[in-house]
């Protein structure tokens, strides 16, 4: 499996953590974030001294290489400063960009950009067997997005579950 350069947002960053499928995460995509987005996603831990599992498993993999902190040179002025670097990252290198934010994610899309969620992540690694159905439907369950975002990733999930005879 050849692995997708990727740029990293927050949003997928925490989502990912809080399900059950992080580890897959560097199996699937080489990680390349802004220096703002590190920032947020270190933020419970530089700044409130919380050590959570989020920003201690970024530091790492931003130490053992799986993470690259990249800036952009260009910028855009969409949303708010992570979102705006990721996506200019993502612009700049014709990276996927990972990210959950409904508003960037959609923005992104109609921009052109190859954008996978936290839900559609799972539903890959369901039909790549990765995960069995329970473990995926859980795995979404987890992930903090809108009840409609889960609802179409359950029909989803459950549509690819029929159409594989399980």
């Amino acid at each position: 499996m050849v692995k997708q350069n990727a740029s990293l947002d927050a949003s997928f960053w925490i989502n990912i953590c809080s399900s059950t499928v992080v580890e897959y995460v560097r199996d699937y995509f080489i990680l390349y974030v802004p220096t703002v987005v590190a920032q947020e996603i270190r933020y419970p831990l530089d700044v409130l001294g919380i050590e959570a599992y989020s920003p201690t498993l970024f530091n790492r993999w931003v130490q053992n290489g799986t993470v690259t902190v990249q800036d952009p040179k260009s910028s855009v002025n969409w949303y708010q400063q992570g979102e705006n670097g990721a996506i200019a990252l993502a612009l700049e290198h014709n990276y996927l960009l990972l990210i959950d934010d409904a508003n960037p994610y959609h923005r992104a899309k109609a921009a052109g950009l190859r954008v996978v969620g936290t839900a559609e992540f799972i539903i890959l690694l369901y039909d790549h067997e990765r995960l069995n159905y329970e473990a995926a439907a859980n795995a979404i369950r987890q992930i903090r997005t809108s009840k409609r975002q889960k609802r179409t990733a359950m029909i989803v999930l459950e549509t690819l579950k029929r159409l594989k005879g399980k």
